[in-house]
């Protein structure tokens, strides 16, 4: 019994989850109250708050500071198997997307920096920091390590695009594969503020290293996003041994 009741809250998510994917519910759209959502499903009030709270830990819903919960903006949708750059994807969908510069410098490789691009000690590498709201909201933040000797001068040029495509359209580099490990970490200060989210802050980190036809890595660098704004996925297709 107590096992069927616990399932109810999400009995009654699934719904209001329907609703907001066939667009019954817009974004922005104020969410039914508690009571309301009680009467409806003929569940108690407590039923139907856990699951207006499983929808806000979903990214479904946002508070407005108050009691009153409204629907989310979409999530952006990042297929991992189809791109190697998210800025150079369609990925955000009808959502406006901006791309912001917080830091950039040429600074000589560390021990970490020169291994996981290959380079002789001493090396120099340009680094990056962007912020990228989507639909005005804060997404992620890129930080990512280049080679200077590669690309000289890259940070001359506009880094508010993809820079992948800086990289194939002014020095014929190629990006063809990636490698990325995708885990979640509590963010530092700075990275929690510039992405309006309140200490202690938990996100998805993604991990990257991006490389061109030859092998050789072209950049590496981290994501660090925001748990409500978007959904990773991945089309997998398996190989099997002929019989």
């Amino acid at each position: 019994m107590k096992n069927i009741k616990s399932r109810l809250y999400l009995q009654v998510r699934n719904q209001i989850a329907e609703d907001i994917d066939s667009g019954v519910l817009k974004p922005n759209d104020s969410l039914p109250s508690e009571r309301a959502l009680s009467e409806r499903f003929d569940v108690s009030r407590m039923t139907a708050r856990q699951a207006l709270i499983q929808l806000e830990k979903e990214g479904l819903a946002y508070t407005d500071g108050k009691r009153s919960r409204f629907v989310a903006e979409p999530v952006v949708n990042y297929d991992l198997s189809k791109t190697v750059s998210l800025f150079a994807s369609n990925s955000f969908g009808n959502n406006e997307s901006h791309i912001y510069i917080i830091d950039s410098k040429t600074i000589t490789a560390n021990d970490e920096q020169r291994s996981r691009l290959s380079l002789s000690a001493g090396s120099k590498i340009h680094f990056y920091s962007r912020l990228c709201l989507v639909a005005n909201k804060p997404a992620f933040i890129e930080e990512e390590y280049v080679s200077a000797k590669r690309f000289p001068g890259l940070l001359e040029h506009n880094i508010r695009q993809p820079v992948s495509r800086l990289f194939e359209t002014h020095y014929g580099v190629r990006s063809v594969r990636d490698q990325m490990v995708i885990r979640q970490a509590q963010f530092s200060s700075s990275i929690a503020k510039s992405l309006e989210l309140e200490e202690p802050a938990l996100g998805l980190v993604l991990e990257q290293t991006v490389y061109d036809e030859t092998d050789q890595a072209i950049s590496f660098g981290c994501q660090y996003w925001r748990g409500d704004v978007a959904r990773f996925s991945a089309d997998i297709s398996y190989e099997h041994d002929p019989l």
